[in-house]
């Protein structure tokens, strides 16, 4: 078995500003308040895929932020929200903050999903505001800033594929080829004494685990060596 894990940081989208307009035409020259609110920024989802085995796709990029919502506009006109950003990861892929290492989530089967960091609310228009004391306010709000945080996710995988064969025969050199695997080599015998794992990616976002198994030798499915 081997724990694949990887962090990266997240961020929901920042929610739209709220808007100062007024209406303004030409038979009512004393419109009122008209702004609109701004939209909801997308919340960063992570949902369990089960064609997915590793977690390989989150090695490189390593920020992640959902879309912002848009501005309010005049005519009392919202700006629209955000869309969520969903991450997908593999059955059995548990979420930790990283900076605090709080546990968060246990994505375990099916179309589990978790937030991992909401977007922030929109801001409201200056018609929003408007009341018997106050029927041209000129003043909007901001959005809010989405939520932030760095995430760690581990995985336990266990082997595609092993590699099996006599000592000294370049099965470690294979793993180290073809994945990040780094294993320790050498040219004498029994360099490996327990067993690499590495993730290798095989292309259009697939990907498989291989498994680098220590030499055998004569007499071992009887448990000698």
């Amino acid at each position: 078995m081997f724990l694949d894990e990887v962090e990266f940081r997240v961020k929901g989208g920042d929610g739209g500003d709220g808007v100062v307009s007024f209406r303004r035409e030409k038979f009512v020259p004393k419109g009122g308040p008209d702004g609109g609110d701004g939209g909801d920024g997308g919340n960063v989802i992570l949902k369990v895929d089960e064609g997915l085995s590793t977690l390989i796709d989150y090695r490189y990029q390593k920020f992640h932020q959902a879309e912002k919502g848009a501005h309010g506009s005049g005519s009392n006109k919202h700006g629209l929200n955000g869309r969520d950003l969903i991450l997908r990861v593999p059955p059995g892929t548990i979420v930790y903050d990283a900076d605090t290492g709080e546990f968060l989530a246990d994505l375990t089967s099916g179309d589990q999903e978790f937030v991992a960091a909401k977007g922030g609310k929109g801001g409201k228009g200056n018609a929003r505001f408007k009341k018997a004391t106050r029927k041209t306010p000129q003043f909007a709000e901001k959005g809010q800033p989405g939520e932030s945080r760095t995430l760690r996710l581990e995985l336990k995988l266990l082997a595609d594929v092993g590699l099996i064969g006599f000592p000294n025969v370049g099965k470690s050199t294979l793993i180290a080829a073809v994945s990040e695997a780094k294993p320790k080599i050498a040219s004498y015998h029994f360099t490996t004494l327990t067993p690499n794992l590495g993730v290798v990616n095989a292309g259009d976002h697939k990907s498989f685990v291989m498994a680098d198994i220590p030499g055998l030798i004569e007499g071992a499915h009887q448990g000698t060596g």
